[in-house]
């Protein structure tokens, strides 16, 4: 076992909930003096390897290094694609011998009869909300094996952009590596939202940083995958949404870009924007009128209410209009977003 020490400050941000993924994220260096003056994002998290799953074949670590094999370090960097440069299972000292640190390991005996109190409705609104399975009021707690990954380069969120044209040079930068990725190494990244999508400077524009592998799937040579539901609520395909038996393709992948151009359209690009808007659904919310604003049924309520809302508000071009684009932002930039 190699073991490689990075250091850092606070985490750059704390995990949502305590059940789940749990991911919190730290901006480390490997040199304790320059723990102020970051390069590398250490990714802390805790991904479901149920056997009974089909996520146990996906590791993220092993998914960011099988597609640098396939394309290249260089072509990974001119793309803007996150690389792993560490990584693995975070381990612990039990009766002398090192295990894994996973559920299965801290609950012990019990593990496999603990439950979890589960919602049929997503919280809201957080665009974090990932898909989570509504069929049951309780389920018991997967196996989950707590990782952590160094990788490079560290970017900086999406609404830290100024305006809507550099989001377009971003989002044009990222769906040029999706299309890459998947022609060369056969990964369908299956969860594209404004979580996954970073910016790096490189001296003289923005650029796209496409991060954030955990849902990626190898496809077949029809460039088909699995017709599993997995993404981020707001942002998720109709046929996803549906659990339709139709097999994934990158075109669920465009669609879920429809949806984050239409989301933040609506809510802001930049960080001021998010707030001010935020502000005016949380005093909505106070009084029972939160439904009144547009796309607020993109990320409440269940699969198949998120499904029929956005049916509803892209039926025809006039409703899409009426229902969408007419609440985006005010300024030419927005203008030319739509």
């Amino acid at each position: 076992m190699c073991v490689v020490d990075y250091y850092a400050r606070d985490p750059v941000f704390e995990a949502e909930r305590l059940f789940g993924r749990h991911t919190r994220g730290f901006a480390a260096s490997l040199d304790p003096n320059l723990v102020d003056e970051p390069d590398t994002f250490i990714k802390d998290a805790w991904p479901d390897v149920n056997p009974a799953s089909e996520n146990t074949s996906r590791n993220e670590l092993d998914i960011l290094w099988d597609i640098e094999e396939q394309i290249g370090k260089d072509t990974m960097d001119m793309l803007g694609v996150i690389r792993a440069k560490n990584g693995g299972t975070v381990c612990f000292s039990k009766a002398g011998n090192l295990v894994d640190d996973d559920t299965s390991a801290i609950l012990g005996p019990v593990f496999g009869s603990f439950k979890i109190a589960l919602s049929q409705t997503p919280a809201v609104p957080t665009i974090g909300n990932r898909a989570s399975a509504e069929e049951n009021l309780t389920r018991n707690i997967s196996l989950r094996v707590h990782r952590r990954l160094a990788l490079q380069p560290l970017g900086r969120p999406l609404n830290t952009l100024k305006s809507p044209y550099e989001l377009i040079i971003v989002l044009a930068d990222v769906m040029v590596a999706h299309s890459a990725i998947l022609k060369t190494s056969g990964y369908l990244h299956r969860d594209i939202s404004p979580n996954n999508i970073m910016v790096v400077d490189d001296g003289k524009r923005v650029r796209g940083l496409f991060i954030d592998f955990d849902h990626a799937i190898k496809t077949d040579k029809s460039r088909l995958a699995l017709a599993e539901r997995t993404g981020t609520l707001p942002f998720m395909s109709i046929s996803n949404l549906q659990n339709s038996k139709v097999q994934r393709s990158e075109l669920d992948d465009w669609e879920s870009l429809l949806y984050v151009v239409c989301w933040l359209g609506v809510h802001g690009v930049n960080q001021d924007e998010q707030v001010a808007y935020q502000q005016e659904i949380d005093a909505a919310r106070k009084v029972g009128e939160y439904y009144r604003y547009p796309l607020a049924k993109w990320e409440a309520g269940s699969f198949d209410d998120v499904a029929r809302a956005k049916k509803n508000d892209m039926e025809n071009d006039k409703i899409f209009n009426d229902c969408v684009l007419r609440y985006f932002q005010d300024g030419a930039a927005y203008d030319k977003l739509k």
